[in-house]
């Protein structure tokens, strides 16, 4: 288990930034030349429970000993390196999720996209507002609600999601209820639809 870890701090912004990182006095966060950190907070799990905690400029990690300067260094180059894109989406800048519940008794709307062309109305107004990920659920979640089949809750998604996918072939449809994704030969499957 691990004892030691790392948080960035002490960031700068825009032109302040960029200088901090072409003089090596900071790091960029995520590789964005624009955002930098100068410091960081290492913590120390410790036997009794309890944490330790000590700044360090990025000039001076090297008063670490060997084993943390190891795991920090690594936790370093994890935060400064700029993200991979996932599926086609950019996540080196924010980006917006829209959750769309198909059920007839949602928890956050009470069943109002249970309607297939609500339900692709909806997450189209979400997309024109600028949602890049769309997080369709078929099954609610609500406290009292029953569970309901994989299959019934395929059924209540699919269409949005396939009548979704051919307009808008830039957006990621995410199915997140763990019996579907655990299940390998649906997930195969159904993935020709995402």
């Amino acid at each position: 288990m691990r004892k030691c870890y790392t948080r960035p701090c002490n960031f700068h912004y825009g032109i302040y930034a960029t200088k901090l990182i072409q003089r090596k006095k900071g790091l960029p966060l995520a590789g964005n030349s624009k955002i930098a950190f100068n410091a960081i907070e290492v913590f120390w799990r410790k036997k009794n429970g309890k944490t330790k905690n000590k700044y360090y400029l990025i000039d001076n990690i090297n008063e670490l000993d060997k084993e943390s300067y190891n795991v920090v260094q690594n936790d370093i180059k994890k935060i400064s390196q700029e993200r991979k894109d996932i599926l086609g989406i950019n996540f080196n800048k924010p980006q917006i999720m829209g959750v769309l519940n198909i059920t007839p008794d949602s928890f956050s709307d009470g069943g109002l996209f249970f309607d297939e062309s609500k339900a692709y109305d909806q997450a189209q107004l979400m997309i024109n507002n600028g949602a890049t990920i769309i997080d369709i659920g078929g099954e609610s979640t609500r406290p009292g609600s029953k569970t309901i089949s994989a299959k019934n809750e395929w059924n209540r998604i699919k269409n949005t999601i396939i009548n979704l996918k051919k307009k808008i072939s830039k957006n990621t449809f995410v199915f997140r209820y763990e019996k579907i994704i655990c299940n390998e030969q649906r997930e195969r499957k159904w993935n020709k639809y995402y």
